[in-house]
């Protein structure tokens, strides 16, 4: 086993090759022969009716729903071989429903504590998240109630794209994630 848990995935590579799932083995397969390559560094759109399976994908490469048939790489590497903690650090997955932890704002953009406040203040900002408060101590330091019940669904959804973006992820999933934030 030569492969680096820390800095893997290098590239991002995903590719389905004859995935077939359902969601347990008593249920129809939901997705069916899956082949799909997505290359480093490519931005994909998936369309779809509700129900096509483009958020059973998802679920696939977080290995929420494990395969029937087939396989699912990212970069070369098949991802029933690394250990869920380590596949789920490193992707990066913004929810159409935002998850908003009842903390600061910033607990909620860093809830590992990994950043600096420097590095926390300028993704605030490329974000134009409550750029109105000029004192960064006040701004991180905003409170966010339990689901984000003191927040409209645009600025929670915000927060999670701040989040993902602290992050550094090299295989970022959007599920529908924009539909809540206005232009």
């Amino acid at each position: 086993d030569d492969i680096d848990y820390i800095t893997w995935p290098t590239k991002g590579k995903i590719r389905f090759d004859n995935f077939t799932a359902r969601y347990r083995k008593e249920t129809p397969v939901v997705l069916s022969k899956l082949n799909l390559e997505i290359k480093p560094g490519e931005k994909m759109g998936i369309v779809g009716r509700t129900g096509s399976g483009k958020s059973t994908i998802v679920l696939a490469l977080s290995r929420i729903i494990e395969r029937e048939e087939g396989k699912i790489e990212i970069d070369n590497i098949d991802i029933s071989k690394i250990s869920l903690e380590t596949l789920r650090q490193n992707i990066t997955v913004v929810p159409q429903d935002p998850f908003i932890l009842e903390a600061s704002l910033k607990e909620n953009i860093d809830p590992l504590n990994k950043s600096n406040d420097e590095e926390i203040i300028r993704i605030l900002d490329d974000f134009c998240l409550f750029t109105s408060i000029e004192k960064k101590e006040e701004r991180l330091n905003l409170m966010i109630k339990e689901n984000g019940t003191n927040r409209r669904k645009g600025e929670k959804q915000l927060i999670c794209f701040a989040r993902a973006a602290m992050k550094k992820s090299k295989i970022v999933i959007l599920d529908e994630a924009t539909a809540s934030i206005d232009v």
